[in-house]
């Protein structure tokens, strides 16, 4: 559920659109959808719901391998829950600093097509692998699943909204038809803006994240073990 490889995006000092040292929520090596201190957001493939944090080295899939017998692979537990809280949280700071009204032009641009990018990234990582492993052992979920993937497609058409007023093109997120559903938004509206779009996001996610997390962080988190590729 995070973002790819490679470091985040920063708007020079104190720009970042991420927070700061160990706000990051990684997968291990460059799985984060931010580094360390002063990072920002990385967009790109990976969908990792681990920071890597807590003693030993964890190797991307949230098992300790320092220490005790040389190549022995240790399980160790993580609250899969929490780790998806601290990435949402990432995204909650991320969203609030591009509302902040304090970017300019293009470094605005820049930080909403990252942040477009690693949200995109997380809940391409919901959808297809984790949303379907929770279907397969909690067939009692389909309502709520049922729910957050609609949700996903909310939030989908509003990131294309953005990309479109920015100027990003062609969206990544819902294809050809959110895009098209942009930008007869963006040309029909008056007053359309990218700070009125932050504020229907911040507003439509905000919900979103916390719905999430009131039905699945529970269950997250009394999991001893995920898909290999999460």
């Amino acid at each position: 559920m995070s973002g790819g490889e490679g470091g985040g995006v920063s708007g020079g000092e104190g720009d970042g659109v991420s927070g700061g040292e160990g706000d990051g929520v990684s997968g291990g090596e460059g799985d984060g959808v931010s580094g360390g201190e002063g990072d920002g957001v990385s967009g790109g493939k990976g969908v990792g719901v681990t920071s890597g944090e807590g003693d030993g080295v964890a190797d991307g899939k949230g098992r300790d391998v320092s220490g005790g017998d040389e190549g022995v692979v240790h399980e160790r537990a993580i609250a899969w829950g929490d780790e998806l809280v601290k990435l949402h949280d990432t995204f909650r700071r991320d969203l609030a600093a591009l509302r902040s009204g304090s970017m300019r032009a293009p470094a605005l641009r820049e930080h909403c097509l990252t942040f477009c990018e690693a949200l995109h990234a997380h809940h391409s990582g919901e959808d297809d692998v984790l949303f379907p492993h929770l279907d397969g052992l909690h067939p009692e979920l389909a309502a709520v699943l049922d729910r957050l993937r609609d949700e996903h497609q909310v939030v989908a058409r509003l990131l294309a909204r953005i990309r479109a007023l920015v100027g990003a093109g062609e969206s990544p997120e819902g294809g050809a038809d959110a895009t098209a559903e942009a930008d007869a938004d963006v040309a029909s509206g008056p007053g359309t803006d990218v700070a009125e779009e932050l504020e229907r996001l911040a507003r439509e996610l905000e919900a979103h994240l916390d719905y999430e997390e009131e039905q699945l962080v529970p269950l997250l988190n009394a999991m001893t073990d995920m898909p290999e590729d999460l």
